[in-house]
């Protein structure tokens, strides 16, 4: 298992002073304090920060179950506990009304045209002709009233009040060997292309694991990471540390 990295860059000591912050306000009022929405990098810094308070309890939620990438982490203390509806989470929903093929990275677009913080956003669900968007409860209204037209398909949101549970579609699913686990063999072996064009693109910062950019191609890949290619998608990846013959390691990729 891969230990704790810490901070890479200046944003990520800035969200680490911000995280210790909203901890040490839950130990030293005795209230339930709630993030933004984390991504999986983020949620790992945020955990690194709440390991400071041996008298705090931690508890994430995305807005419903299954496959989720984004959540808001709540403070609390040990004597009190948490319910789902105390997080400031709502989704919303809207069938797609149109021809569009519709996809996360286009609602995502229009949320961003709209101004708001990406922090304040949740996981994006396209399924068949409807989307679910999670948002902090204070956006909801904004996307309610502004959020009309994605492309040229018309929507119109509302808060969705059911449960929702959702089992991310995998296009490929498919097992490799590689010579170690190093991200630009791995890679390699996931893109089929050479290694000196995998490390072309980890250089060129093209990859990111678990939302954390790649500097270098000798980072060492473990099982449950989530590769993300830009032009090419997102890669989970699954290794119980068996070797063939040849003294390769067997991993398997699913790409969503």
């Amino acid at each position: 298992m891969r230990g704790f990295i810490p901070p890479q860059n200046a944003d990520e000591t800035v969200f680490c002073k911000k995280a210790y912050s909203q901890c040490e306000k839950s130990d030293r009022m005795g209230i339930k304090t709630f993030s933004s929405f984390l991504d999986l990098r983020q949620k790992e810094l945020f955990i690194s920060q709440f390991n400071k308070f041996p008298c705090l309890n931690i508890d994430f939620y995305a807005g419903f179950e299954g496959d989720t990438e984004r959540c808001v982490a709540c403070v609390y203390n040990e004597w009190d506990q948490i319910d789902k509806n105390d997080y400031p989470v709502v989704i919303l929903c809207s069938d797609i009304r149109g021809e569009d093929k519709l996809n996360h990275r286009d609602f995502l677009g229009a949320i961003m045209n709209l101004m708001l913080k990406r922090e304040y956003i949740g996981d994006i669900l396209v399924i068949e002709d409807k989307c679910y968007i999670v948002c902090h409860e204070n956006m909801a209204s904004v996307i309610k009233s502004e959020l009309k037209k994605v492309k040229r398909s018309f929507v119109d949101f509302d808060e969705f009040t059911g449960q929702l549970n959702y089992t991310r579609s995998i296009s490929r699913q498919k097992s490799v060997t590689v010579a170690s686990m190093r991200a630009d063999a791995v890679l390699s072996a996931v893109l089929n292309c050479s290694r000196s064009e995998a490390s072309a693109m980890i250089k060129q910062g093209m990859v990111s694991v678990n939302h954390l950019p790649l500097k270098h191609g000798d980072f060492e890949i473990v099982d449950g990471d989530i590769l993300s290619v830009r032009k090419h998608g997102k890669y989970k990846l699954s290794f119980d540390g068996t070797k063939s013959r040849k003294d390769r390691f067997f991993i398997t990729y699913y790409k969503y």
